[in-house]
């Protein structure tokens, strides 16, 4: 039973930081899909930047919930692609930090659709 006791904290911070780079990996995974989401959307035939923008948004919203509304979404245009980045912070789960956060950044870059010409 001593053992268990000196064990658990040891036990529980180890859970406690798989837990939080669960929730990183996450946040990661949801900012890269809303880029490619948006840059998808606004590369479509009748889209541009502020319909990549709001689908960006979107997503993360579906994804972070109330901590997607913290993240910047940008989209950049030029003649043949449509670029989105989205960059935010997510907060630690870990009381004894106080109020640190991890910086999350993701872009795509998507070809438009649509004729051209030429060759």
């Amino acid at each position: 039973m001593v053992e268990f006791a000196l064990v658990l904290p040891v036990l529980l911070l180890v859970l406690i930081g798989v837990v939080q780079f669960a929730l990183v990996h996450h946040a990661q995974n949801v900012a890269t899909t809303a880029a490619q989401e948006g840059a998808r959307h606004g590369a479509a035939e009748d889209g541009d930047v502020a319909v990549a923008e709001e689908r960006a948004l979107d997503v993360l919203r579906s994804g972070l919930g109330s901590l997607g509304d913290g993240f910047a979404v940008a989209a950049d245009e030029s003649d043949e692609s449509v670029t989105v980045t989205t960059s935010g912070s997510y907060p630690f789960i870990i009381p004894w930090l106080g109020s640190q956060t991890i910086a999350i950044d993701a872009a795509a870059a998507m070809r438009k659709e649509g004729f051209r010409s030429g060759p």
